[in-house]
């Protein structure tokens, strides 16, 4: 029975959620989990309809007689995913035999000579199933578009979505690529509306399968590339088997929200569906209404997927459309459409194709057609955006017709390579680098360059070089662009042939020099724009050291922090021998700031083969991991896996956390007590910084600055003397000051070199000086001695007599009046006390060192700009500090918008109520009224 309730208690641990949250922030659970559609069980993600024996680890192990389910539950709209888990004993088979056994590893018991011994274990075990589709799934790319108006047949609420919402026509345009079991999705939503702010996924009944956060309140976005293309980019991970049924049926639909949960001001919603031309998309276009006809045209919108095929005897556009909206009630078979391609600019038309629709439909049509003979004049306009593609009823081509420029294609993705040299070419300085491009909406090319170590002086060139035929042509020359190591810029007006390459993978980017006509190089290769590809820029992996790694290894990495505080990272390596074959480690060290003996923190991000390694951490980021983050600072490793050796490192700079993972301070220095101690560091107790440097717990050192000064740490705070020279006689009177010691040693020893050592500290040979003793530092009744011949430290006991004046002495040049002596007198006698109260299960006060919380006690926590904060009361148990947050109640609300009606002055310390959770209590009041 005790076993049992472990047992439900660690799968009650293991079902959380939310990442813990400190009590001084205010309690809004608005923030969506975009994980609705898997179980975290311990370290591990389970899709729906996974089954599993669980394993609790040492000292429990595997629980062999329970079986764990991932199930969907219902949530009114939503499906979330849950762990189940049964006994499975009873499900035995009954055993005939008199002594049965129990083998290892097994539940159920059976009889030694039975024969289906092995066939009653399998049933009882094999609870994996499996998928015939799963191969094909996992390496094959597979494309699907939809088109998102106010026109879709999803029910939502068991109501029609209403025209009445969408009142400014708004229509948005999405492509998805499924990939090793993961849908990167892309969104582009007409330039007269605002930034989306939740995408959900859903199936045919409304049932909400899956949803992401895209922004916050404002439409903002950190996302350099969103910002800059105007699209929605991201994933959506491990999709379930049952999921991934849904999407190749054409059974799932994608959902665009403004506005917040309880009240959506805008829906939009559209059918993922397959389309052939995806894989060979190079430009697209949202279609939206411009038709006379406003009601007729009311919710609808277009999409065309856009691509070109070149020869050498003939040039031409495919292109595909899906729209809806040009038909009136009575046309429902047969009904022609026209195609029209046009430089808007000059009134040209370039290209008309009439093309009949079957059978008409409110929500979706698709036709396709070939545009051939089009001139390179032509493709150059393609190129740079500068094409009107209409699609327009035959009947009334100007009450009933949808228009759009063609541009970049909407899929989110930018193109990146490492810059190395071959594995045996020469390179003498270790020169490598790095490169990143996207296009923009307008068809510009924009690209950043990264050069390090190279040290050629001009002549040189960086160029993108097509490579598609044995002659390489060069596409253009980024040169002037370079600058203190760096080349960014935008190419404007660009002509298929630099897209043609750059789609297909021939576009290089060579560096060459006096000495080699291709020194550095790399092949640009497409990536989607999500999750750590989504930050603000890569980071050059450069070598650890020179010995036995190769000049040409180099590397890329992409480190990101999402919402909801998981890190994501991408790894890109070359130039490194036999890395199909060869393990790597991939490590990330953080510490607090670069100092001497700085406590790190190592978080091991796995383990790979082959030149490419992403991921994310099932667990969400630690307080001390995001403090490291945001202010301190953190490398980047890659590691031999054999060896343990350092290959290739880079400081990560300026990664963006969230505000929510944010630490409540985050000041790079140590902060100081009202008295001017360094306090520990929140991040890293057990350490003392002190005079630029950490040391370790009981660590004793001298200042940097006062050779008098020696210090230890004790409880994460530096505790420090001041030693008071003993009284030393020379036979010839002359004392001579050693540098880097204290105390003057007599000049008839100042020739001798040698000196003796006393816990760690060097002394002069005849020195005289008082033993530093932890914790009470300086002992003044006690006086050694380096002995000038032999080298060996004597100490002698003063009497007591000779103590006594001693340490009055000390006082009366460390104390100029009676008040200062007591001063100190009640700070020792306050530190004292302090010191039995934490050995008592107290706890530290960081604000008042000297006045600690005693055990069991509560108290308030202080915070520099508000004072004492009432609404959290912590209380000290044993050591330990747990807070809690006040609850809001509708007597405080009632109080606080009183004040606020007679304009009151109101201290935000005074009321531990939110407007927004005010307002939460009043409506759910008003719903049980």
């Amino acid at each position: 029975m005790p076993n049992c309730l472990y047992f439900v208690l660690v799968i009650l641990l293991a079902s959380v959620e939310a990442r813990n949250k400190s009590p001084l922030n205010d309690e809004d659970n608005s923030r969506i989990r975009n994980r609705n559609a898997e179980c975290v069980f311990g370290k591990d993600v389970k899709e729906l309809g996974t089954q599993w024996t669980p394993d609790l680890g040492v000292p429990i192990g595997v629980l062999y007689c329970m079986r764990c389910e991932c199930v969907a539950l219902q949530r009114k709209r939503r499906i979330v995913a849950r762990v189940q888990c049964r006994n499975i004993k009873n499900e035995c088979p009954e055993v005939t035999c008199d002594d049965p056994v129990l083998k290892p590893g097994s539940c159920c018991k059976i009889c030694p000579d039975a024969q289906n011994a092995n066939i009653a274990q399998e049933q009882c075990l094999d609870v994996v199933s499996l998928n015939s589709n799963e191969d094909e799934e996992k390496n094959n790319k597979h494309y699907y578009f939809a088109l998102l108006t106010g026109r879709s047949s999803l029910v939502t609420n068991n109501e029609p979505m209403s025209n009445e919402i969408n009142k400014i026509n708004v229509v948005a345009n999405a492509r998805f690529t499924f990939h090793k079991k993961n849908l990167h999705y892309s969104f582009f939503v007409s330039e007269k509306s605002a930034r989306p702010q939740q995408l959900q996924f859903v199936d045919t009944n409304g049932n909400i399968l899956e949803e992401f956060a895209l922004s916050r309140r404002g439409g903002f976005v950190n996302s350099a590339y969103q910002n800059a293309t105007k699209k929605v980019c991201g994933v959506w991970k491990r999709l379930p088997r049952d999921y991934r049924k849904l999407l190749r049926q054409g059974k799932m639909y994608a959902v665009l929200v403004w506005g917040d949960k309880d009240q959506s001001e805008v829906t939009l919603s559209g059918n993922i569906l397959p389309q052939v031309g995806l894989a060979k998309e190079t430009f697209s276009s949202l279609l939206e209404p411009s038709g006379k006809n406003k009601e007729a045209m009311m919710g609808s919108g277009g999409t065309a997927i856009v691509s070109y095929i070149s020869t050498q005897s003939v040039n031409s556009i495919y292109v595909a459309v899906a729209f809806n909206g040009l038909f009136y009630n009575e046309e429902t078979n047969e009904v022609p459409v026209k195609i029209t391609l046009s430089y808007e600019e000059k009134k040209h038309v370039i290209a008309e194709e009439i093309i009949t629709v079957d059978k008409a439909s409110s929500e979706l049509n698709i036709v396709e057609t070939t545009i051939s003979s089009v001139t390179h004049p032509d493709l150059r306009l393609l190129s740079r955006g500068r094409l009107l593609l209409t699609v327009s009823s035959v009947s009334h081509p100007n009450d009933l017709r949808l228009s759009g420029h063609i541009q970049t294609k909407i899929a989110c993705e930018l193109f990146q390579t490492t810059l190395s040299s071959g594995l045996n070419e020469p390179n003498k300085n270790g020169s490598s680098g790095l490169a990143w491009m996207y296009l923009d909406n307008e068809g510009s090319l924009l690209y950043s360059i990264q050069l390090d170590n190279f040290k050629s002086v001009p002549p040189f060139s960086i160029t993108l070089m097509d490579i598609a035929s044995k002659r390489k042509t060069e596409i253009d020359n980024l040169t002037p662009s370079f600058h203190g190591g760096w080349a960014n810029g935008t190419l404007d007006k660009l002509s298929t042939k630099v897209l043609t390459p750059l789609h297909l993978g021939n576009l290089h980017i060579n560096v060459a020099t006096q000495s080699s006509n291709s020194l550095l190089k790399g092949r640009l290769v497409s990536k989607s724009v999500d999750d750590a590809r989504d930050s603000a820029a890569p980071f050059l992996l450069r070598r650890e050291n020179y010995d036995g790694i190769p000049a040409s290894a180099t590397g890329l990495a992409w480190v990101s922090i999402d919402s909801d505080c998981h890190l994501h990272y991408d790894v890109t390596l070359s130039g490194l021998e036999k890395m199909s074959e060869r393990k790597f480690n991939l490590t990330l060290e953080m510490f607090p700031m670069l100092a001497p003996g700085a406590p790190v923190l190592a978080k091991n991000l796995g383990n790979f083969t082959g030149n490419q390694h992403e991921g994310s951490p099932i667990e969400a980021l630690s307080n001390e991991e995001t403090v490291r983050l945001f202010s301190g600072v953190c490398i980047l490793k890659i590691k031999d896996y054999k060896s343990d050796q350092t290959l290739l490192t880079t400081t990560l700079k300026q990664i963006y956390v969230p505000p929510q993972c944010r630490p409540l301070y985050t000041d790079n220095n140590v902060p100081l007590s009202p008295y001017g101690e360094q306090t520990i560091m929140a991040s890293q107790p057990g350490t003392c910084f002190y005079e630029g440097k950490f040391y370790d717990e009981e660590k004793q050192w001298t200042s940097l600055k006062n050779s008098c000064v020696t210090c230890f740490c004790q409880n994460g705070l530096a505790k420090c003397d001041t030693m008071t020279c003993p009284d030393l006689k020379c036979p010839s009177g002359e004392k001579i000051k050693v540098e880097g010691e204290c105390c003057p040693v007599c000049s008839e020893y100042v020739e001798n070199t040698n000196k003796c050592s006393l816990n760690g500290i060097s002394y002069s040979a005849g020195a005289k000086f008082n033993p530093f003793l932890i914790p009470n530092g300086f002992d003044r009744c006690t006086e050694c001695t380096c002995d000038p011949a032999t080298l060996n430290i004597k100490c002698q006991r003063l009497s007591e007599k000779s103590c006594s004046n001693a340490n009055q002495e000390e006082a009366e040049q460390q104390n100029d009046d009676l008040p200062a002596k007591r001063q100190e007198k009640f700070e020792r006698r306050d530190m004292e006390e302090a010191k039995k109260i934490l050995e008592n299960g107290g706890c530290r006060n960081v604000n008042r060192p000297d006045k600690p919380y005693t055990n069991n006690s509560e108290f308030h926590p202080f915070i520099d700009t508000l004072g004492y904060y009432k609404c959290v009361t912590c209380k000290c148990q044993d050591g330990r500090q747990e807070c809690r947050r006040k609850t809001c109640d509708l007597k405080t609300c009632a109080l606080w918008r009183n004040k606020k009606r007679r304009n009151e002055p109101m201290d935000d310390n005074e009321f531990c109520c939110s407007a927004q959770e005010c307002r939460k209590l009043r409506h759910k009041k008003n719903r049980h009224v």
